[in-house]
């Protein structure tokens, strides 16, 4: 999926999820991406693994390193970067 059709469904989504409208797990809008854990001390620091972000309705996606529990660095995976 390019980067303009995901942020045309994601506006769209964030209008839904505003109203009040909240879908079962399968149909919510997710992006592909990875996570990267931060945490020097930890000892999946500077692991990257590919997952699946859900779209919040503040339009700001969240990764959570599993061990640690701190925020990782989030990226995108779109076609077109």
């Amino acid at each position: 999926m390019k980067r303009s059709e995901y942020e045309a469904l994601a506006l769209e989504f964030r209008v839904r999820l505003a109203a009040g409208d909240f879908p079962e797990g399968d149909e919510w809008l997710s992006v592909p991406g990875t996570s990267t854990c931060t945490t020097p001390n930890c000892h999946a620091f500077g692991v990257t693994c590919a997952v699946r972000f859900h779209e919040n309705a503040d339009g700001v996606y969240r990764g959570i390193c599993g061990p640690c529990g701190q925020p990782t660095e989030v990226k995108l995976t779109l076609e077109d970067g």
